[in-house]
């Protein structure tokens, strides 16, 4: 199965060489083009109609949601104000163990200025720990193209952890507060350079439940387990972002390049734990068709017609591709992510643990929790293939690798690991919703997925 997946690599330059046009919605596929056909033939015949198979359980409550219009009627509900510039919604983020949690978002554009917007969520874990976070923007300050913002979050978590370079799982109580403004200008079309500064203030200590490794080396000591210190990360940034929409993009890229130094504050008897960090992610959207991504109400109802009565039997027939409809092949979107996190260390052995790369999650490897890997440097390139199966709803399948190690000279292939996996997510073009999906590492590892965190966030 993960030999199929790894065809998505390879459908994505073909797709790259062939994206034309200007308009904002639609791209043309030159069908002449042999290469693509055979290489997107496996996806578009077998995979995609066994997904879709997969999923029938599914499909009755996401039609009854669109059919009913409650999407709509959701928006409406979470909306407020004059100009419906405040929302305010329920969260859930159904995970494994102690990281499951729920809690609320509240999002108020222009709050006290025009073109400014705040976002604040906290959660509530299911072992009684809390977080919250706060976002806040200015955009246009005086008309021109600079902006400016701020970030800070806290949490009260007695069970974190995180794993060393070894793989060892390490237990600790968290009470961290992080603080963080920067200032940006549009340079270019659709391109910015940004400043930050942080004040970080790391506070560790031993957890309430010792159910991992405790800190007990001089290395992990070094790395600043169980100890109290302050991070004043100093960062340049360059960023570029051309998605035609933010949560239903069907073409453009996003990418970043940043550079940081952390200057660290005394703690273990020293003060040699500055580090510096470089990062880069590029997120490639890709139209598989040409017509437009997004379902019409007319297209969607269609759509729905055809699926609500569908019988088991029916369900096996979607299986055989003679029945594949040609309207199904002009709406297909493959997105790409190559993503590099590279640590460095002004001593070595004594940069903290908070400044090590982390592989997992949406690094991306959606098949292990955040972090699970750790070490210095940090790669990984994923590829997820979607269609709409409604007006708000996509169906997808996704395949990543990920590799991590002490720097680029010492990547062994044995530290390479692959997640792959299927499932759906609910968006309108502008708010995401939420996405589930099963994701698979090796035979037996399998993750379930439910967040309203978006995929390449």
């Amino acid at each position: 199965m993960k030999k199929v997946f790894a065809l998505l690599f390879l459908l994505a330059f073909c797709v790259s060489a062939q994206e034309a046009g200007n308009d904002s919605s639609v791209v043309k596929i030159e069908q002449k083009n042999l290469l693509l056909t055979v290489v997107s033939w496996p996806f578009v015949y077998i995979v995609q109609p066994a997904i879709e198979f997969l999923m029938y359980p599914a499909i009755p409550p996401l039609i009854y949601v669109s059919r009913e219009n409650l999407i709509e009627k959701g928006g409406n509900l979470i909306t407020f104000g004059e100009n419906k510039q405040i929302m305010f919604y329920p969260i859930i983020n159904a995970k494994m163990g102690s990281q499951g949690n729920i809690g609320f978002a509240y999002w108020h554009s222009e709050l006290f200025l025009d073109n400014d917007n705040m976002f604040f969520s906290p959660h509530l874990y299911v072992n009684s720990d809390w977080d919250a976070i706060l976002r806040y923007k200015k955009k246009e300050i005086y008309g021109s193209s600079f902006y400016w913002g701020l970030n800070a979050s806290y949490r009260e978590d007695g069970d974190n952890s995180f794993r060393d370079t070894k793989g060892n799982k390490n237990s600790y109580a968290d009470s961290s507060a992080l603080l963080n403004t920067y200032g940006g200008l549009g340079f270019a079309e659709n391109w910015d350079l940004e400043f930050g500064v942080s004040l970080n203030f790391y506070r560790f200590s031993h957890p309430n439940l010792l159910n991992g490794i405790i800190c007990d080396t001089i290395q992990i000591f070094n790395r600043g387990c169980y100890r109290s210190y302050e991070a004043y990360p100093l960062t340049l940034s360059l960023l570029h972002n051309s998605l035609d929409e933010p949560y239903a993009a069907t073409r453009g890229r996003k990418f970043s390049l940043s550079y940081s130094y952390v200057p660290v504050s005394r703690y273990s008897g020293t003060n040699d734990h500055n580090y510096h960090v470089v990062e880069s992610r590029l997120a490639n959207y890709s139209l598989l068709g040409n017509r437009s991504y997004a379902m019409t109400v007319a297209e969607s109802k269609a759509n729905r017609d055809r699926l609500k009565n569908l019988t088991f039997a029916e369900a096996i027939e979607i299986l055989n591709p003679i029945n594949i409809k040609e309207e199904v092949l002009d709406r297909r979107v493959l997105i790409t992510q190559l993503r590099v996190r590279y640590m460095l260390e002004e001593n070595r052995g004594k940069a903290p643990f908070t400044a090590m790369s982390r592989l997992g999650g949406n690094f991306p490897l959606r098949a292990y929790e955040d972090g699970y890997f750790t070490a210095p440097l940090a790669a990984g390139i994923s590829a997820e293939y979607r269609w709409p199966i409604d007006r708000f709803a996509d169906a997808l399948i996704f395949n990543e690798y990920g590799i991590y190690g002490e720097n680029f000279s010492r990547l062994s292939v044995s530290n390479i690991r692959n997640s792959y996996g299927f499932g759906f997510r609910v968006r309108t073009p502008k708010l995401f919703i939420t996405r589930f999906a099963l994701a698979f590492h090796g035979l037996q590892g399998i993750t379930l997925i439910m967040t309203t965190r978006p995929e390449y966030d």
